[in-house]
């Protein structure tokens, strides 16, 4: 019976947590760093237990920038991305970015959703597609400090 209260009394309290439509002061705004940046892929290497790629282009604030993400299989089409970047500001200036996160294949397009750690102290939310038919990705890079 103790089981049976205790089910009624959790199940009254959490209702509320279910039931929120998104609107107002809880819905989660990201204003974006910069616009949206399309970069090339430059390398590939597959493995049994994890991949990386590489890849270069141009990124707005952060200049011409190296990627590399080294993703690690929970299942053949999804996982946990790492990885660091660089972007060359100008002749003196380079900043470097680690970023961990996860990662899904839908089709031949592999989407990575991670947190950005820039060496400024800034970081971000990034949105990245990769489509694997054409060597290409866009980066949409939201500001979360």
């Amino acid at each position: 019976m103790k089981n049976i209260m205790l089910a009624m009394i959790l199940a009254a309290f959490s209702s509320p947590t279910f039931s929120n439509d998104h609107k107002g002061e809880e819905f989660l705004h990201l204003e974006k760093r910069q616009a949206d940046a399309v970069m090339t892929v430059t390398n590939v290497d597959i493995g049994d237990e994890s991949s990386t790629i590489s890849a270069t282009g141009k990124m707005g604030v952060y200049g011409t920038v190296y990627v590399t993400y080294n993703l690690t299989y929970v299942t053949r089409t999804s996982g946990f991305v790492t990885g660091n970047g660089r972007g060359a500001l100008d002749a003196d200036t380079v900043a470097a970015g680690a970023f961990r996160g996860v990662w899904n294949r839908e089709g031949s397009t592999i989407k990575i959703r991670q947190i950005v750690q820039i060496s400024d102290g800034t970081q971000n939310l990034d949105v990245i597609d990769i489509d694997m038919l054409k060597d290409t990705f866009v980066i949409k890079a939201y500001i979360l400090k």
